[in-house]
Order: C-alpha cells, then sequence, then structure tokens
C-alpha cells in the first residue's frame, strides 16, 4: 500500500482576526453617564472628536479621539490617554479621504490598543466624523471595521446592530468649497448604502446647516460647543430616561435598544410645548415642529421603522392640566400617523417643574435623497 501523501490543493489565506491581544488587558475606565446602554465612542478628525469630547462630557467617559494633524488634538479637552497621533509624513489629510483611509489602516494596532485601554466592555461603539474634512471622512469605515473586531473579541454578538456612526454634515458655507461637499456626498452615500444593508445601526445624521437656521443668533465661538452638546445631550436624555420608572408609560431599555438597532438612518429630536391648555396643543405642536425641531431634514419619515416618543413634564403641569393625558395620547397619535408603519414606543415621565417637552428618536429612515441632491448641487 502506497504510503505517499497526494498534493493538497492551495488553500487562500482566510481573514482570521489580524489583531495582536496583549497578555495585561486592561479593563477600561468607568463611566459616569448613568445611562443604562454602556457607549463607547471614537471620534475621527477635527469635527468627529468635537462630538466625541461632547459625549465625554456627559459622562460617556469610554471616548477616544484619533488625527492626523497633531494641533487639532491639542484642542480636544480629553485625558492624553483617550487621544491618539496618527502621525504620518505630512501633519493633517488635506481634505483627502484617501489620506485618512491609508492613516487609520497604518495605526490599525494603536488604535485598537487605544480601545482596550480605555473602552473595555461595553455595549455599542459609536465613530463620530464630521463629512467634509479627510481624517474623519477617510477613516470612517476603516474604525468601523476595527469596532466590529473589538467588540466580538470582547463577547458582543450581532455586531453589525452594536456599532453605529453619527455624522455631521457640513453648513451651507463650508459645502461651498468642492471637496467638502465632494466628501460629504461620498461619506453619506456610502453609510447610508451600510445602513440600508445592515452593516451599521445607527446611522445617527446630524445637519450643521439645519442646526444653524434653528440657533440663528450663535456666534461662531459658541456654534459648535452647542451643536455638539445639543446632539450628546438629546442621545443621552435618551438613556438616562430608560433607568427611570414612570407611573404612567416607560420607555425602557429593551425599547432604546430596539430603536438603536433598525439599521438605517435616525435622527432626533425634541419639540417644546408652551400651550397645553387643550386637547390638540401638544398634537399641533409635534405636526408643526416635527420637522422643524428635527436635527436632520430631507427625510421621508414614513419610511421609518421604529420611533422612539417621550413626553417629560413638570409635577405641576400634570397636576393642574385637565385633559392633560388626552392631549398627550392625540400627540402620540400624530407621530404615529407622520411615521407610517413603524413601531412607536411611548414613555410618559413626571420630572421637575414646568416644561412640557417633547423628545423624538426616528431609525430605520431611508437616505436623504434630498440633502444628496443638496450636496451634488454644491459640487456642480
Amino acid at each position: 500500500m502506497s504510503t505517499d501523501i497526494p498534493d493538497l490543493p492551495d488553500i487562500p489565506d482566510l481573514p482570521i482576526e489580524d489583531f495582536e491581544v496583549p497578555e495585561d488587558d486592561d479593563q477600561g475606565v468607568e463611566s459616569t453617564h448613568g445611562g443604562s446602554i454602556e457607549v463607547a465612542v471614537i471620534g475621527s478628525g477635527q469635527g468627529g472628536s468635537r462630538i466625541a469630547e461632547a459625549f465625554y462630557k456627559q459622562g460617556y467617559l469610554k471616548t477616544i479621539v484619533v488625527n492626523t494633524a497633531q494641533h487639532d488634538l491639542h484642542h480636544v479637552e480629553l485625558p492624553d490617554k483617550h487621544k491618539l497621533h496618527m502621525n504620518r509624513s505630512v501633519d493633517g489629510a488635506g481634505k483627502n479621504m484617501d489620506s485618512g483611509a491609508a492613516a487609520a489602516e497604518e495605526f490599525k494596532q494603536d488604535i485598537y490598543d487605544r480601545m482596550l485601554k480605555v473602552f473595555g466592555k461595553t455595549d455599542r461603539i459609536l465613530v463620530t466624523v464630521g463629512a467634509g474634512g479627510g481624517t474623519g471622512g477617510g477613516s470612517c469605515k476603516v474604525l468601523v471595521d476595527i469596532a466590529k473586531k473589538y467588540l466580538k473579541y470582547t463577547g458582543c454578538d450581532n455586531v453589525n446592530e452594536k456599532v453605529g456612526v453619527v455624522i455631521a454634515l457640513p453648513t451651507a458655507g463650508e459645502s461651498a468649497s468642492p471637496n467638502v461637499s465632494k466628501n460629504a456626498k461620498q461619506l453619506l452615500e456610502d453609510l447610508t448604502d451600510m445602513a440600508d444593508s445592515k452593516q451599521i445601526s445607527p446611522l445617527l445624521m446630524i445637519d450643521n446647516d439645519k442646526i444653524k437656521k434653528l440657533y440663528p443668533g450663535l456666534t461662531v465661538k459658541k456654534f459648535w460647543p452647542t451643536v455638539n452638546s445639543t446632539i450628546a445631550g438629546l442621545y443621552h436624555t435618551f438613556n438616562v430616561i430608560t433607568t427611570h420608572s414612570s407611573a404612567y408609560s416607560s420607555f425602557d431599555p429593551a425599547d432604546y435598544d430596539t430603536v438603536l438597532s433598525s439599521h438605517g438612518c435616525m435622527i432626533l429630536g425634541v419639540t417644546n410645548v408652551k400651550d397645553y391648555s387643550s386637547g390638540t396643543e401638544i398634537s399641533k405642536a409635534l405636526k408643526n415642529n416635527l420637522q422643524k425641531t428635527l436635527l436632520a431634514g430631507g427625510f421621508d419619515l414614513s419610511t421609518a421603522k421604529s420611533v422612539g416618543v417621550v413626553v417629560v413634564g413638570g409635577s405641576d403641569v400634570f397636576e393642574e392640566s385637565a385633559g392633560l393625558m388626552d392631549a398627550i395620547e392625540y400627540g402620540f397619535d400624530t407621530v404615529a400617523n407622520l411615521v407610517g408603519n413603524a413601531l412607536v414606543h411611548r414613555g410618559i415621565y413626571e420630572m421637575g417643574k414646568g416644561k412640557l417637552r417633547v423628545y423624538t428618536i426616528i431609525s430605520g429612515l431611508s437616505k436623504p435623497t434630498q440633502r444628496l441632491a443638496e450636496l451634488e448641487r454644491f459640487r456642480n
């Protein structure tokens, strides 16, 4: 009997884990946000780092920022342990997304190591970027890939539902630069395709041009801190509200997780209801202001898959306003009609005094074709 071993066929290299895991694995820092879902944040580029910094200030201490420009990192108010300079031959990416992507590829292991030191165990990871730049826009998809591999390593399932992106679209003034509008359109198309094909969730859209119109009186110095604290603050509000019980109706952690896992695009908003004396005022306020107060536009709300609507009012409002519950229910129905067949998760909370606010989170939306068309016009 022959003992010759037959020739084996060529087997291609398998893309098995390409990161080294140090033996002295860090446990990460402890966050102080008090929400039900632990979220880690990685910001890239100048715009993305500013958004990440705003999350850090809300207590999301599992936050790191990366940049090709050392001088931009100096202005980010985070501990040095949370910053990584992707040091290449030229400082910065010069609005070149290929350069940003190459930097992230080159520093993959360094980014992963920094995640280990700062993140530890986390439920979700958000990648935050500005859409017009070279570093943030170019590195975004690479960072998403690293984040997924990190979550797999830490034992997380369904990573396509646990890694999301916050993308900030440029103002009209910024879009006047052909490179900025080109980068923004390319990244927005790429990310909306990824969200539609269930590769990321959520894709949280922030439109700086729309927010600029919401805050017309802000100085240049105050604009960016206000925008970024609004973004992080609304995300944080939903996360914290899920830890509170309600005598009326609760928006619980499972509701929030369902909304965050619905893929597609996601937008946030808050509506102040000044007059709640009649049964239709809350409904009118929502119908008239919902599109205005959402932090991004150009969407067909009827394409939504999952929605969270949370009403928060002072104890005096609930005690003194006759028929308030009927008015709130009518308001919920109004939102349900605007978002088509989407599942609407509701919450009613009595907190503080005086104000009545309606917080809205809408996810699973189709891509904003109107906004994409506007960016295309700037390119031409």
